[in-house]
């Protein structure tokens, strides 16, 4: 079998089928018709600055980094009680960074993001793409990618696949 990314790319795509239905989804989304039928997935997203750098999420990337901000805070708080006085500078500099991320993540607001393209998609790609923070619509059985950045957090539809199709591959080569 050939490594080569381009052809597993190909492969990929001759597998997947994928079907642009933008303005089908537009219109039924636009009239409400699938909205009590469905749910879409990480449609919103949250940026931000945090102690280690700019900070870009779904709701569950947020409530994740909330829960181990929240961890680290009282790790770094028995640390404090455990140690001397030196270590406690430094502890006191994390947990103040710590303390800082927590409220700027509870703080932050959510910003809906814009669909360039709904492309009607396997079942399975639909799960791959939501725990990779895409957006996803399902409804009727079917799942659709909606495909949200030209420019910003992936350069594009390709290259969100392209990512998808090496996981994928590395998992085979861990399993073999």
């Amino acid at each position: 079998m050939e490594h080569n990314p381009i052809v597993k790319y190909q492969e990929f795509i001759n597998k997947a089928i994928l079907i642009d239905q933008t303005p089908l989804l537009t219109d039924l989304l636009d009239r409400n018709i699938l909205d009590q039928q469905g749910q879409i997935f990480n449609q919103l997203e949250y940026k931000g600055k945090l102690s280690d750098g700019d900070f870009w999420g779904t709701d569950e990337i947020v409530k994740k980094r909330i829960e181990e901000a929240t961890q680290a805070i009282d790790d770094l708080t028995t640390e404090i009680e455990n140690n001397s006085i030196v270590d406690c500078r430094r502890i006191g500099k994390a947990m103040e960074d710590q303390v800082a991320d927590l409220r700027k993540l509870k703080e932050m607001k959510a910003r809906k993001r814009s669909i360039y393209q709904w492309l009607l998609i396997p079942h399975w790609l639909g799960t791959e793409l939501i725990s990779m923070g895409e957006v996803v619509f399902r409804a009727y059985g079917c799942s659709w990618y909606g495909v949200t950045s030209l420019l910003e957090h992936h350069c594009s539809k390709d290259a969100v696949l392209l990512e998808l199709i090496e996981e994928i591959d590395k998992s085979d080569n861990i399993l073999n």
